[in-house]
């Protein structure tokens, strides 16, 4: 029992999880409202930077650097074409999760009710 009980510690300590979002770290899968979403390598590394950021508006410059790497020296609208490809996948079920703030960056939240 002792054994089974740290296997299911250990298990939750990969899990992130927003609102209905979940995302399993170490066997790279992720679910919304139960429903599994494949994603490319680049798509789970973004999502799982915004799920551990959830909340916090994100620069472009900062999903750069921690996403793609300080070295990355593309077209830093490579960040638009992947929240793309994010919310084509993700927000595809309601509420929307990704969201802009125009001029600022992006974050992942719950629509504001009003």
């Amino acid at each position: 029992i002792l054994r089974r009980a740290g296997e299911v510690a250990a298990a939750d300590t990969s899990t992130l999880q927003f609102a209905d979002l979940t995302m399993n770290v170490d066997t790279h899968e992720v679910w919304r409202d139960e429903v599994s979403i494949e994603l490319t390598a680049t798509e789970f590394n973004l999502l799982r930077y915004l799920l551990e950021n959830a909340r916090r508006v994100i620069s472009k410059s900062e999903l750069l650097d921690n996403v793609w790497g300080f070295e990355f020296r593309g077209d830093p609208n490579i960040v638009e074409t992947y929240i793309s490809y994010l919310r084509k996948k993700i927000d595809d079920h309601d509420p929307a999760l990704i969201h802009t703030i125009r001029r600022v960056g992006y974050t992942l939240r719950l629509p504001r009710e009003g």
